[in-house]
């Protein structure tokens, strides 16, 4: 598997902020968000055994397991190392950002969703797989990562078109206005959590962590 780093940190995103886990980022994605605070992991990388990864994240102490990108799923071994944290008796948030199929890979409950859903800002050609939608269960959430008034005009109908029984995530670009999103979210009724990014206001906005 193609890994760019594997690290322990605090969970910085979504309903699982917070939490110590173990973060196994894979190296290439297969989309170009125009914001992405990752773009280290586009390129570069190295080739790890499956069995060494495994073993790392046996011996850590967290709980946790963050298997993240790049975008992880388009890694060649991944559902094998999603069942190999599973079979270990761990609890695995997959970020993936929804332009792969997830039906492989929700067997566990042990197993958690966090996909995106990429606003216009992101400026992606590769869209979003709607057929997802079908396979989240009530631990897996969307999120959808605003950075302007379009971003969240584009999030408030997502959720109108296909919110129905989906818990989300609305999550301010680094640097943006988070009232803006909780004022537009505020007495709407929707299952919409507005989070930012828990890690970056801790340790700033760095690689790593």
């Amino acid at each position: 598997m193609l890994i760019t780093e594997i690290f322990h940190s605090i969970q910085g995103e979504g309903p699982y902020a917070g939490l110590p886990m173990i973060f196994v980022r894979t190296n290439v994605c297969n989309i170009r968000c125009e914001w992405c605070d990752t773009k280290y992991s586009f390129y570069g990388g190295k080739d790890m055994a499956l069995s060494d990864i495994l073993n790392i994240v046996k011996e850590a102490k967290e709980n946790w397991v963050c298997f993240t990108g790049g975008e992880p799923l388009v890694q060649r071994e991944a559902q094998e190392f999603v069942r190999g944290v599973v079979d270990m008796g761990k609890n695995i948030l997959i970020e993936t950002n929804g332009t792969i199929s997830i039906r492989n890979f929700v067997f566990s409950d042990r197993i958690f969703i966090d996909m995106d859903v990429k606003p216009p800002s992101a400026k992606v050609t590769k869209g979003f797989l709607m057929d997802n939608l079908r396979y989240l269960r009530r631990q897996d959430y969307l999120k959808i990562v605003i950075k302007d008034d379009a971003d969240l005009e584009f999030a408030m109908d997502f959720v109108d078109r296909h919110g129905d029984g989906i818990s989300f995530v609305f999550q301010p670009a680094w640097g943006s206005d988070i009232r803006r999103i909780a004022d537009r979210v505020v007495g709407t009724g929707y299952n919409i959590r507005v989070l930012p990014q828990i890690h970056k206001i801790i340790y700033g906005d760095v690689p790593g962590v």
